[in-house]
């Protein structure tokens, strides 16, 4: 496998297709649920605690703020929710794939309780999806969806930069993927606010 940029995967990238392949063989759909229950009711605990004008604040300059990232999310799972409905139903899903930058306008103007709103429904939705999933082997093996993949990779000198990659993933990967994505946000998330509290002090 290669990189967009045709370059080799890095020892991150491969590490994380060997996770993704040997973890979605050992789990069942419905392990794999509610360990996506679980990321998300924490990445919605990390949201609620945050307030409307913190949701705003642009602590690093020419980044996302929370707003946005929650705006990401939401967007994320439900076009990830969709392709995992395709994926259930024996159909591979059509392009093109869920880019890893998804967002739509509202994460600048909306109002911030719709934002947060709009993330626990998308994440219900999700839930919902799998809970209908059979947790059959040949069920979920074919076929497969074409998915963007980042993986922060180490440069010389300890700088990290994301390489971005194109995977074949199926039902269970895929799902898989989708708990480690809102893990990743609620970090985020948390720096975000730590980020804010810093610049308030």
């Amino acid at each position: 496998m290669v990189d967009v940029n045709s370059e080799p995967l890095a020892p991150e990238s491969m590490r994380m297709m060997d996770y993704l392949r040997t973890r979605a063989a050992e789990m069942s759909t419905a392990m794999i649920r509610e360990r996506i229950r679980t990321a998300a009711q924490a990445l919605e605990d990390e949201v609620a605690a945050v307030t409307a004008t913190e949701a705003r604040r642009r602590p690093i300059e020419g980044k996302w703020n929370i707003a946005e990232v929650v705006d990401h999310i939401a967007q994320t799972q439900i076009r990830g929710t969709e392709e995992l409905r395709h994926l259930l139903a024996g159909r591979r899903p059509p392009l093109p794939p869920v880019y890893e930058a998804l967002r739509s306008g509202a994460g600048q103007w909306a109002p911030w309780e719709s934002l947060v709103e709009e993330l626990h429904a998308a994440n219900q939705a999700m839930i919902d999806v799998l809970a209908s999933a059979p947790d059959e082997v040949a069920a979920l093996d074919a076929p497969t969806v074409k998915t963007v993949m980042v993986t922060l990779r180490a440069l010389p000198g300890g700088a990290t930069e994301p390489q971005i990659y194109f995977a074949e993933l199926g039902c269970r990967e895929y799902a898989l993927l989708q708990r480690l994505h809102l893990l990743d946000h609620r970090t985020q998330v948390k720096n975000l606010r730590a980020r804010c509290a810093e610049v308030s002090a």
